[in-house]
């Protein structure tokens, strides 16, 4: 109130009015309680998956306060953890550690250092179980700080060791790195690994899942948003945490008793004990299609194709119906085992299933006494029949009505499919009366979090989506197939093409191949589309504008009284629309750049370097061969001008040769020049 501005007396006014309604005050009370009850039960789960880590780390520090009391000289290692967090975001763990030791560190991060005088003194006056966090090492430079670090810890008047702890995101190379060769060797390392995040997620689902002691759970939209921003963006546990307190917001806005004991306990089926169903007919499903064809990675990924797909029990082309097409094939005993443990969970559900699993289950066990049954009462029927067959000549009506009795029969006697039908029926029966999308469960009407699209838009913005609708044009993107998508990625290849032949692109040459690939749109110009891509392309980095001095004279000529870099494409886009209407292409740049003046001056330095050569190198190289078959070989002089004069000959030859080599690809590069100039003539 102090900070607001008031007229005549106003603010003693509303300082001094009474407020009846609490009824504000009440529902943010209940928010926040709420939401702490949805927080602990998250933090609960993470800290079932990392205390094992926790209490690895501080036995490893107890350790060592407890062995060295008095360091010998000859023992001057440094006791370091390096610990690897992996790159999960929403763990604390150094108030984890100080949980177990119930000591506080020094923590020393790349945001917050400090000096190593005060890092000295600061260690002076703490106790004599002292221990330091040093976090994210990646994010250090390796210098003299850190060496600096490990000096001060290796003091011998420290009467106790300083066990020095290390995170890292996930290379433990990383550490050889940052400190240099006399640290490590003063140090001894030992190394602890956190889970993945991976399996940090999966604490999160089975926080707010499916456990049937569970405080709240989400539905299968919410759960499927979850998994796939924290999974393909994020992989904070906070984000997460954030995503669910909006959605609570929301839901307690909508009902004001969301959550509470008294309306959660209402309803005719309590919630525990669906809940506890479908947790155990889930795993169940997860342990039957173990290493079928689209098999789950985990039981929450099945968990979130059921929620987000009403029809995934009987739709034709899903991973279910090809998991029935292998439970087809399933012999007797994998029946009878899969039946075994179904018994148990749908004896406590229902009696109609568990009798009919019972049934069954008979069935399966005493299938060679059915068989054989029915291949006796098959054999007693033909006989019967071919005694009837016998005394008088067939129809074709009867032949075709005794070969439908035939394969009836057969299927009669086959017993195996039949059981298998039964068991594939019965199956789908039970798992798609436990497993239910829990918005159709009214006894989880309390307590189901439910994602809403335009809440999910709120807490979760999909930058794409917003660039697109910014930057893009619907209509477009929307009618023609070659949007402003394709129009970059054609862009994009014309620009490696044309970087084979050249370093400096020029822009009309960059149009021309740009329209052979392009889809003709009546509404929009190839020169716009152009303009688009470049800008896009310079945005990301991919290209830039060629410097003013490697520009043609053409262009600077027309670029003259501009400061825009790109103003020059205008007029080249000009000159290439008015070519293309009176079919007179102007090449004089290209030609410019053939016919450049220095052509015929590297061709006369070529000239005069390889005569010199063929002039000197020659005679010093008979000379030099002379000498050495004269002084070494023993040869008279007379003898030795002969090979001499052959190794000088082929020297000659050899220089020949190359100036021929040279000037032929001169020339193969003029030619290939001149047929670009043609192809845009």
């Amino acid at each position: 109130m102090q900070y607001c501005t008031f007229h005549k007396g106003k603010r003693k006014i509303l300082e001094s009015e009474q407020v009846d309604d609490h009824r504000n005050d009440t529902f943010l009370n209940d928010f926040k309680d709420k939401c702490n009850r949805l927080m602990f039960q998250i933090d609960c789960e993470l800290n079932k998956l990392y205390e094992e880590v926790v209490f690895e780390v501080a036995t490893f520090t107890k350790a060592y306060w407890g062995n060295g009391i008095h360091l010998p000289e000859n023992i001057p290692a440094i006791p370091m953890a390096v610990v690897r967090c992996e790159t999960l975001d929403g763990y604390d763990f150094e108030e984890a550690l100080v949980n177990v030791l119930k000591i506080k560190p020094i923590c020393i991060s790349p945001s917050q250092t400090m000096q190593l005088y005060d890092l000295h003194e600061m260690l002076r006056k703490m106790g004599d179980k002292k221990y330091i966090i040093l976090k994210q090492v990646e994010c250090f430079t390796a210098g003299p700080y850190l060496d600096g670090l490990i000096s001060v810890l290796s003091d011998s008047a420290w009467e106790m060791k300083i066990v020095l702890i290390v995170t890292i995101a996930v290379d433990f190379n990383v550490v050889f790195t940052r400190f240099s060769q006399e640290s490590i060797w003063k140090v001894t390392l030992y190394c602890f690994h956190m889970p993945t995040p991976t399996c940090a997620l999966q604490a999160v689902c089975e926080a707010v899942a499916i456990k049937p002691d569970n405080y709240m759970v989400i539905d299968g939209t919410l759960h499927k948003e979850l998994r796939k921003r924290f999974l393909r963006d994020s992989l904070s546990v906070c984000e997460a945490k954030r995503i669910l307190k909006v959605t609570l917001l929301h839901k307690l806005l909508e009902c004001n008793d969301f959550g509470d004991e008294k309306a959660a306990k209402s309803g005719d089926v309590g919630m525990e004990t669906v809940l506890a169903t479908y947790d155990t007919f889930l795993y169940l499903l997860h342990e039957l299609t173990a290493g079928f064809p689209y098999h789950a990675e985990s039981v929450y990924e099945l968990h979130s194709w059921i929620q987000s797909n009403p029809n995934f029990f009987f739709e034709k082309e899903g991973p279910y119906s090809t998991w029935k097409s292998i439970w087809i094939t399933w012999s007797v005993e994998e029946m009878v085992d899969s039946l075994l443990k179904l018994w148990n969970p749908v004896r406590r559900i229902t009696n109609c299933y568990s009798s009919e699993v019972q049934k069954l289950l008979v069935d399966l066990r005493e299938i060679d006494q059915r068989k054989t049954t029915l291949q006796r009462e098959a054999l007693s029927e033909r006989e019967a029949t071919v005694i009837g067959i016998c005394k008088k000549r067939l129809s074709l009506h009867e032949m075709q009505q005794r070969m439908r009795d035939k394969i009836a029969q057969k299927k009669r006697v086959d017993v195996v499919s039949h059981d298998r039908q039964r068991f594939i029926r019965l199956l789908t029966q039970i798992m798609s009366k436990t497993l239910r999308i829990f918005h159709k469960v009214p006894a989880l009407e309390k307590k189901l979090l439910v994602g809403q699209q335009e809440v999910l838009n709120l807490v979760i913005p999909s930058i794409t989506a917003n660039l697109e609708n910014a930057f893009l044009q619907p209509r477009l993107r929307n009618e023609h197939r070659s949007g402003i998508q394709m129009d970059l990625c054609l862009a994009y290849r014309s620009l490696l093409d044309l970087s084979l032949e050249c370093k400096s692109i020029p822009i009309y040459r960059w149009l021309a191949r740009f329209q052979e690939y392009l889809v003709d749109l009546n509404d929009t110009s190839p020169v716009l589309r152009l303009f688009r891509c470049i800008g896009e392309l310079e945005f990301l980095g991919i290209l830039k504008p060629a410097s003013d001095r490697n520009r043609n004279k053409r262009m600077v000529s027309s670029s003259e009284g501009s400061d825009d870099d790109y103003s020059v494409l205008g007029d080249a886009f000009r000159d290439v629309a008015s070519c293309n209407k009176t079919e007179e292409v102007d090449c004089d740049s290209c030609k410019e750049y053939i016919d450049r003046p220095n052509t015929q001056a590297v061709a006369f330095y070529n000239l005069i370097k390889y005569s010199l050569l063929m002039f000197t190198l020659p005679f010093i190289a008979m000379y030099c061969f002379y000498l050495f078959i004269k002084d070494y070989v023993g040869w008279a002089p007379s003898s030795a001008l002969i090979p001499a004069a052959l190794i000088a000959a082929l020297v000659v030859y050899f220089v020949i040769a190359l100036f021929v080599y040279v000037a032929y690809k001169e020339e193969k590069s003029g030619a290939e020049m001149q047929q670009i100039v043609k192809k845009q003539e």
